[in-house]
């Protein structure tokens, strides 16, 4: 059942952006909608998008792409989404650059980076949402989905009241849409000129992104991170974090890994198992401290594969897993996005 947004004037919305555009593309008409109702609406843009090299290659008539070129074209960025924010009704103070690495969310999520999760929780505890309108953990960005994880590891380790939650998805792999924002003729016009705003963006990819200046946009609506049933990987672990994650081996492509985040009892864990086909066990290792943390142990029936392995976190009380590369290559989207870690 379909569900039409409405906000009120009390109402505190935080948008999170991965990048410079994902607040016009996901959001612009609902960040529209909110000002018109009167809700105080804040956005943070957690990259300037420097590492999007194709555009600048193009339009720069360049083919290395040093670090001073780099942060010419983050700065740039950074711009056109002020510009775009402008353009929506929003003032120069109503965003907060965070200037994390563009395609290294993963990478900080991974590490436990405090900077970036302290970062989160304040700007979450000042502004103090009734709503946050992120990115979908199964969104095919590694940097989308990563940003969701952030925002859901940062609401549980903050003393905040959690505010509901709204998820886009930009690049496929979404949920069910059961909530919709819809525009006016007017609103999508706005809209439509805060896309081209971000004129880098525009050169190599205007018709992708204009087509979400349609009459409505979709979210989905929750409280609380819940299992994907269109995820392949099913995941569950005890109180003790003794975890099960099963899939179709016919996933675990040469190069893939299992990505696993469990946070609660007063640690947290990230591990990395590099996916080998036919084994018996997996190493894994600790991603926070570069070191081994032990062995998984895997069981096949047919083409079905389990693998069983101790997190080292008893007592958790938010779990993550995704089967991905280590590093994005030229085709920088995962197959799927994280999974849900169940409690059995």
């Amino acid at each position: 059942m379909r569900e039409n947004l409405k906000l009120q004037p009390e109402d505190r919305v935080l948008v999170v952006a991965p990048h410079p555009d994902d607040e016009s593309i996901a959001t612009g008409g609902l960040i529209q909608s909110a000002l018109v109702a009167g809700a105080a609406v804040r956005v943070v843009v957690l990259t300037d998008g420097d590492a999007n090299v194709w555009p600048q290659r193009w339009i720069e008539k360049r083919w290395r792409i040093d670090a001073v070129a780099r942060a010419r074209w983050g700065a740039r960025r950074r711009e056109e989404a002020r510009n775009a924010m402008l353009v929506l009704g929003l003032d120069k103070h109503a965003a907060e650059f965070f200037g994390l690495p563009d395609l290294g969310l993963t990478n900080l999520l991974m590490r436990a980076d405090p900077m970036a999760l302290s970062r989160m929780r304040a700007s979450i505890a000042a502004f103090a949402p009734s709503w946050i309108v992120l990115p979908s953990m199964t969104d095919l960005h590694p940097d989308h989905s990563a940003a969701n994880l952030l925002v859901c590891l940062a609401l549980n380790a903050g003393d905040v009241k959690i505010p509901r939650l709204l998820e886009f998805a930009v690049h496929g792999g979404g949920a069910d849409a059961a909530v919709r924002c819809e525009l006016t003729p007017k609103m999508q016009e706005v809209k439509r000129t805060a896309i081209l705003a971000h004129a880098t963006q525009m050169r190599l990819s205007s018709k992708r992104f204009l087509r979400h200046a349609g009459a409505h946009e979709a979210f989905q609506a929750t409280v609380a991170a819940a299992q994907d049933m269109h995820n392949p990987l099913c995941a569950q672990a005890d109180s003790a974090g003794r975890v099960r994650v099963e899939f179709d081996v016919r996933q675990a492509r040469r190069g893939l890994s299992l990505f696993i985040v469990m946070d609660g009892g007063g640690r947290s864990r990230r591990l990395l198992m590099p996916w080998k086909s036919g084994a018996a066990e997996l190493p894994v290792f600790d991603a926070m401290q570069e070191n081994p943390a032990g062995v998984a142990h895997i069981e096949h029936a047919g083409n079905r594969v389990s693998v069983t392995f101790e997190s080292g976190c008893a007592d958790w009380c938010l779990g993550f897993v995704k089967l991905a590369r280590r590093m994005p290559g030229l085709w920088v989207f995962d197959r799927h996005g994280w999974q849900v870690i169940a409690r059995s």
